[in-house]
């Protein structure tokens, strides 16, 4: 298979694009007929023809388009729905723009209202890969194919340039349902190590189970801070940490969280549910609990926050994280000025090595609705949040205002907390804008931190660790293109997993009251009980009608840079 990277257009080509794209969307006339015209002019006449009437320009559209609302907008700024950003959208786009705003972490509850009411935005905008599925098999969705083909310039070039894009947000009946954007594919989840404790205490960094462990209670038992108490912690076990763990033994089986990922390839290239990646997984989790090394109370610690404090404090030795978040690792050298991190490969394991999440290369933000009325404007309004003009507005503001540019040729900020003010608030209107690039990244921000230098030099580390496709990461593919399951069968997995993580968590903390192999034969019982067989079928029948098609784990890693 050729391989395929993400390309970037030149400066001028985009700049020459939008220009078109503009004089194509200002003049809105069609051609003179010219047969037309010839026919009954007298071959001499002294008569002067009467002028052509003048064509009525298009009449401009008019579109609904939801939008999050974070509750982030300044008073002075306005609302979410009205303020200087909406209104140089309505000065500047080629259509009208009523906002509906939804509030972020309740939108689907709120679309779902609307849906029902026949309310719904014609441009929807929405994160959710869940719910895109959902209104997809519900028919709510309008297919794009023939609406970018015909009326579309500035995305349609996105596509061309990434189309993994078009792969990705195609559906089962063979056509494009989704719109969406190129991201940096890059590692997400990072398995930190305090490298300076290492070396305190002539240690290696652990390639295996039982080294890692071994490094874990160490760090817990032989003082690495130096401070004379017994108030280190080895190794997380908590959100992140959890899930990187059970990534080192193949399986995306978590604790935390119903989005469980069981599923992987035989030796024969079958889709199996691998129970026993999973009893590994527990096993390990179970010994590092029973030896004393992590939080008792991880369980609890859902979102991973009693942990992060513990690893700013620079009490724990070794920490599942988000990569890019660069002030954790400020906070940490403000706390420990000598701490040093490392991230590392994860341990190899009985069933292979592995490596954590990766961020997914594409995606999905947006759809249009089935009733939109006029779906042609709504593609227009999309090409425009597509062009460079929209999105490097959106993102840094005016030119002279709110950046200039550096040498680079990157906008650099004039005013940080004006900026902050002014354009803090407006990155949910980009949603079509390509994550990638030469200004996009920490690498390539002007004048970095200390802190961020720092942190530029731990993600060159992570990605030689971690995107290499001898160490894959877990699953059929990135969880972003699974299969979105039909109703029955969601319910069915999310209730079986939810009986399953409880008797997890209870073989893990229960000593030898409740053993693995009991957790194993339970789970199993439960998820059959349920009807889990028809969700294996589901995954394996569809891996093999669309492994030729689908958006697979080795077209991801073709696209890395």
């Amino acid at each position: 298979m050729k391989k395929r990277t993400w390309k970037q257009k030149s400066a001028s080509s985009i700049a020459a694009a939008i220009a078109l794209g503009l004089v194509a969307t200002a003049c809105g006339t069609a051609p003179a007929d010219n047969a037309a015209a010839e026919e009954e002019t007298p071959a001499a006449s002294n008569e002067t023809p009467a002028a052509p009437a003048a064509e009525e320009p298009a009449k401009r559209g008019s579109i609904t388009s939801s939008l999050y609302d974070r509750g982030t907008v300044p008073a002075e700024e306005g609302t979410m729905d009205n303020n200087r950003w909406t209104k140089w959208v309505n000065e500047n786009g080629p259509v009208d723009v009523k906002y509906v705003t939804v509030p972020r972490f309740e939108s689907l509850q709120k679309f779902n209202v609307m849906f029902a009411s026949g309310s719904a935005p014609d441009l929807i905008l929405e994160f959710d890969t869940s719910y895109q599925g959902q209104l997809y098999t519900q028919k709510q969705l309008l297919p794009l194919d023939d609406l970018i083909a015909e009326h579309s310039t500035e995305y349609k070039a996105m596509l061309e340039t990434y189309p993994a894009i078009r792969k990705a947000a195609t559906m089962d009946d063979g056509k494009m349902y989704m719109l969406g954007r190129p991201l940096e594919f890059g590692p997400q989840h990072y398995l930190f190590i305090r490298a300076d404790w290492l070396k305190k205490l002539n240690l290696e960094t652990p390639k295996t189970p039982d080294e890692l462990l071994a490094v874990a209670k160490a760090f817990a038992t032989q003082d690495p801070d130096g401070n004379g108490q017994a108030d280190t912690e080895g190794i997380g076990l908590s959100f992140v940490a959890g899930i990187i763990i059970n990534h080192m033994f193949g399986t995306g089986f978590t604790l935390f969280g119903t989005d469980q990922n069981y599923w992987s390839l035989d030796e024969g290239g079958k889709v199996v549910h691998d129970w026993d990646r999973v009893k590994a997984a527990i096993a390990f989790q179970k010994q590092i609990y029973d030896a004393g090394v992590a939080d008792r109370d991880f369980v609890t610690d859902k979102n991973g926050e009693k942990q992060k404090q513990q690893w700013i404090a620079g009490k724990l030795g070794i920490y599942g994280g988000n990569g890019s978040d660069v002030k954790i690792y400020e906070a940490l050298k403000t706390n420990v000025p000598d701490a040093e991190v490392v991230p590392i490969a994860l341990p190899a394991t009985e069933f292979g090595q592995f490596s954590p999440i990766l961020s997914a290369p594409v995606q999905l933000t947006g759809m249009i609705n089935a009733a939109a009325k006029d779906p042609v404007s709504v593609m227009k309004h999309v090409d425009f949040m597509a062009s460079e003009t929209y999105r490097n507005t959106i993102a840094n503001g005016l030119e002279g205002v709110h950046h200039s540019l550096a040498e680079n040729g990157c906008p650099q900020a004039i005013d940080a907390e004006k900026n902050k003010k002014e354009l803090g608030y407006a990155g949910d209107m980009n949603m079509l804008a390509p994550l990638v690039g030469e200004c996009f990244g920490l690498e390539n921000k002007v004048n970095p931190t200390e802190a961020e230098k720092g942190m530029i030099a731990i993600r060159a580390m992570a990605r030689k660790a971690y995107m290499d496709p001898a160490k894959p990461m877990v699953g059929l593919t990135h969880s972003s293109f699974m299969p979105i399951l039909p109703q029955d069968l969601l319910q069915i997995k999310t209730n079986a997993n939810k009986t399953i993580v409880d008797l997890a968590v209870k073989a893990i903390v229960s000593g030898g009251s409740y053993t693995v192999d009991q957790f194993i034969e339970e789970a199993k019982s439960v998820w059959d009980k349920a009807g889990g067989a028809k969700v294996d079928q589901f995954y394996s029948d569809w891996y093999e009608k669309s492994k030729d098609t689908a958006l697979l784990m080795d077209d991801i890693y073709e696209l890395a840079p």
